[in-house]
């Protein structure tokens, strides 16, 4: 998992990681719009569940929304809709995605390779110094990335994102946006 794949999933507009990506997070993530509220069958107080069970009813809802997804797996990114034809990229802005996106947890564990978290930390210090609260693997080598693929498209986010660009050690984070 690289930060470098990451981070350019999400500076696509409307795009999300594929299932092998890594999905980091930087702030919370917003709530769905009035028009988007989550199906009363749905709406369960969070604090009431694990992240892993507010992962699968986002999971069941985009289903119930015509959007299947495999079901979450701690330590595996989560996935947040079908691939866009010909690319591993999911769309973001699907009527799914809206209703269930307030289901998401907080933060979603994602075992990180050692070696990528190691080349990676100036990275991540350059956006702690920008105010982003870029996660850390904790002792078991899960990092608990923000949920909310909608993380990363606030102006903050993405000029943070920018001025850290430079870090990067892949030419492929440089790709046009």
């Amino acid at each position: 998992m690289r930060v470098t794949t990451l981070l350019f999933a999400f500076t696509l507009a409307g795009c999300a990681a594929s299932p092998g990506a890594p999905v980091a997070a930087v702030e919370p993530p917003a709530a769905a719009p009035a028009e988007h509220a989550v199906p009363a069958e749905h709406a369960v107080p969070a604090a009431a569940e694990t992240g892993y069970e507010q992962a699968l009813r986002f999971a069941r809802c985009m289903g119930e929304h015509d959007e299947p997804v495999p079901e979450p797996v701690v330590g595996r990114p989560l996935q947040f809709g079908t691939p866009v034809e010909g690319t591993s990229w999911m769309r973001l802005d699907t009527d799914a995605f809206m209703a269930c996106r307030a289901l998401l947890p907080a933060t979603w564990p994602v075992r990180a390779d050692p070696a990528d978290v190691a080349r990676e930390r100036p990275f991540g210090e350059c956006m702690r110094e920008r105010g982003f609260a870029w996660p850390e693997p904790d002792a078991d080598g899960m990092v608990a990335y923000p949920a909310d693929p909608m993380s990363y498209q606030t102006p903050q986010y993405r000029a943070a994102e920018e001025a850290c660009r430079y870090l990067y050690d892949d030419p492929a984070n440089n790709a046009p946006r």
